[in-house]
């Protein structure tokens, strides 16, 4: 599994974690999978503290049309190293992310999987396509 990040994606990403610096800040991945790959193409910045209630999820799902992809957060999501996330959860993208001073936007991708018990599988950003000239 990998991961495209569309820049319009990346800029929203990189303004929110330099609005919020030190604060958790969080929200929806929006777009689409193919063959293995996941395209984000936008980001819906929400409260995230925690996961929403499955109901609350399929409303928004609903109001985006079905592009939900995944979650987002800065810093690490509560209950995620535990393996408590909920069941519309699986085989979505979960992007932890950063803004270092020298090194930029940090992205650390993973996809939600289960076997016996929920946990994170590491995937890893695709590089932007090259323009033809």
């Amino acid at each position: 599994m990998d991961v495209y990040l569309s820049e319009e994606a990346g800029q929203h990403l990189r303004a929110q974690a330099l609005e919020m610096p030190g604060r958790r800040a969080g929200g929806l991945l929006l777009g689409h999978r193919r063959a293995g790959r996941f395209f984000v193409e936008r980001v819906y910045p929400c409260s995230l503290g925690k996961l929403p209630t499955d109901r609350k999820y399929r409303a928004l799902d609903r109001i985006f049309e079905g592009k939900i992809i995944g979650f987002y957060s800065s810093g690490r999501r509560a209950g995620a190293a535990a393996g408590k996330w909920p069941p519309f959860s699986y085989n979505k993208l979960y992007l932890k992310f950063d803004l270092h001073p020298e090194k930029g936007l940090i992205l650390k991708p993973a996809v939600v999987e289960y076997t016996d018990s929920f946990h994170l599988v590491p995937a890893t950003l695709a590089g932007r396509p090259k323009r033809r000239r």
